[in-house]
């Protein structure tokens, strides 16, 4: 179906998690590097089920991230149909609110902040419109972030939120993974910027798990968080979220991103 090589494999299965909080996930994961029709990278899967079938593909665009263009939403429609996956993409716009509350230091979105992302998420999607047109293709559609957080039981942001204000390991982990991309002054700041996770993570889990096994594609390694749930570290915190993660096949990650220009 397509060619890989692996470059990480484990000797066996992960099921005592307790001891694993200090390892790198990336260590434990089994990961291969691989050529898909049109688009290569590394695909990550906790289980090392990196088979296709039966997978529904994604794109979750980061509204600003330049490496969704048109070229790239082309190479993932032909993957689509020469794999025969389903495929959907969906523009991540209402979690930068708070993101754009949080560089301007406000507890409200001004009107022109708010126009602006929606302009953004706007032109992203008649741009995949234009692709899914010019392509002639029934594999792929658009799915809006609303309609998403609409299908997302309310129970999964409760969770994360009641975990992350209790202080524990959850509010670590993610004040590590904030301070190392945003910068952070004061505690108010991280919350600010925590806020965005809080509203993206439930919806991306209930994408990636509760309709079936999915692949999510991006230029990007995939933040540890989302392993570390499903590899049951955070059961006792987030146990509804953990289970949900745990009901079916593992999700497979696609890193596309090109770090040839990087290597000295």
């Amino acid at each position: 179906m397509y060619s890989a090589r692996m470059v990480n494999s484990l000797a066996e299965p992960v099921t005592n998690v307790a001891s694993l909080a200090g390892i790198s996930v990336s260590e434990m994961l089994p990961a291969q590097e691989c050529i898909l029709p049109g688009i290569g990278g590394v695909l990550t899967n906790r289980t090392g089920d990196f088979d296709l079938k039966g997978r529904d593909a994604w794109i979750f665009i980061s509204i600003k991230n330049r490496g969704f263009n048109r070229p790239y939403i082309d190479r993932f429609i032909d993957m689509c149909d020469r794999l025969e996956l389903n495929g959907h993409v969906c523009a991540v716009d209402d979690p930068y609110r708070y993101n754009s509350m949080a560089e301007l230091k406000r507890d409200d979105l001004p009107e022109e902040e708010a126009a602006k992302i929606e302009r953004l998420s706007t032109d992203i999607t008649r741009m995949v419109q234009k692709a899914i047109n010019g392509k002639r293709t029934s594999r792929v559609d658009i799915v809006k972030w609303s309609d998403l957080e609409s299908a997302t039981p309310a129970i999964y942001r409760e969770e994360l939120t009641r975990a992350f204000h209790g202080g524990g390991q959850i509010r670590d982990i993610l004040y590590d993974h904030v301070s190392s991309v945003k910068p952070i002054e004061t505690e108010r700041d991280f919350e600010r910027f925590a806020e965005f996770f809080l509203c993206e993570v439930p919806v991306l889990i209930n994408a990636y798990y509760s309709n079936g096994p999915t692949i999510d594609i991006y230029p990007g390694p995939q933040p540890k968080f989302f392993w570390q749930i499903e590899m049951g570290l955070f059961a006792d915190e987030l146990p509804e979220l953990t289970a949900l993660t745990q009901a079916g096949r593992s999700m497979l990650y696609l890193d596309t991103h090109d770090r040839s220009k990087t290597k000295k």
